[in-house]
């Protein structure tokens, strides 16, 4: 990358935090100029996100009928701070109930990267309301673990609660990439007319259970939700909902989310092994 436009884009995002980052709208990612969009923060969000959103634009360029990716151009660091530097997408409006359905329903038929068992691509935790504050805590290395961990959480219940709400069978579900965040902004329409994903940090690989969650908790998509379960195979999650709405008032309010638990050193040197490969692959394609 030019070391000119390197500089440029630090500086752009410098100012930009500088003079925005008070206010409550405020979000890490700046246009510059009508080339590039870039997002900027800690190296362990943005490089799982950029790792994601580069496998699933690859997928995408071999599918015609795919909604628009941006291209991840560039990934690099300054200081504490990791930069991604994608091609800019001129929006012309957000995507519809029916657009956002199609959308999901194409993710989920994207085929997982080499090693990649849940969550981001390369690594990190994954991110889904249930969670406290919208991100696990902790990495979970297969849906097993995280079956158990949803077993752990249900004891948090009172003892007349773990009796109503039956424990969470999550690991016959079907895994499958997924926008945990369905807020309109996610999801636009560029100016050919062409659905546009956005937001890949709430984008990866998620059991069905979740992703039935997901949609359930977005009113814009009442009006194609039978359809979409039915397309997403996902009506036979529907009897966990009541127990996952449960256990995750309960992680939302506990004051430590691990629930005891710390993340095991065999996940961090899956992590560490994931990034390093993912970055070993970014040095031969850029």
């Amino acid at each position: 990358m030019d070391a000119r436009i390197r500089g440029a884009i630090i500086e752009a995002c410098t100012n930009h935090k500088q003079q925005n980052w008070r206010k409550p709208e405020y979000r890490a990612c700046i246009p510059i100029g009508t080339e590039y969009f870039v997002k900027f923060g800690a190296s362990e969000i943005l490089e799982p996100e950029a790792a994601t959103q580069a496998h699933i634009y690859s997928y995408a360029e071999s599918d015609p009928t795919a909604p628009r990716i941006a291209n991840v151009l560039f990934l690099f660091e300054h200081g504490s701070t990791t930069y991604a530097v994608m091609e800019y997408i001129e929006l012309v409006g957000p995507a519809d109930p029916d657009r956002k359905a199609k959308a999901l329903e194409w993710l989920s038929k994207v085929v997982p990267a080499p090693g990649h068992v849940l969550g981001p691509v390369g690594g990190g935790r994954i991110r889904h309301n249930v969670f406290k504050n919208g991100m696990a805590p902790l990495d979970f290395e297969d849906v097993g673990a995280l079956e158990r961990y949803f077993g752990r959480a249900r004891q948090l219940l009172s003892n007349q609660g773990q009796r109503l709400m039956a424990p969470i069978s999550i690991s016959n579900d079907r895994v499958m990439y997924s926008q945990s965040d369905m807020d309109d902004s996610n999801f636009g329409i560029d100016e050919k007319g062409r659905t546009v994903l956005l937001d890949f940090e709430s984008i990866g690989l998620v059991p069905a259970t979740l992703i039935l969650s997901t949609l359930f908790r977005d009113p814009t998509l009442r009006p194609v939700l039978a359809s979409l379960l039915d397309t997403l195979e996902l009506a036979g999650q529907i009897s966990s909902l009541k127990s996952l709405a449960a256990i995750r008032n309960s992680l939302w309010m506990v004051a430590d989310p691990k629930l005891g638990e710390s993340t095991s050193l065999l996940g961090v040197v899956y992590l560490y092994r994931r990034l390093t490969d993912w970055s070993c692959s970014l040095g031969e394609r850029w």
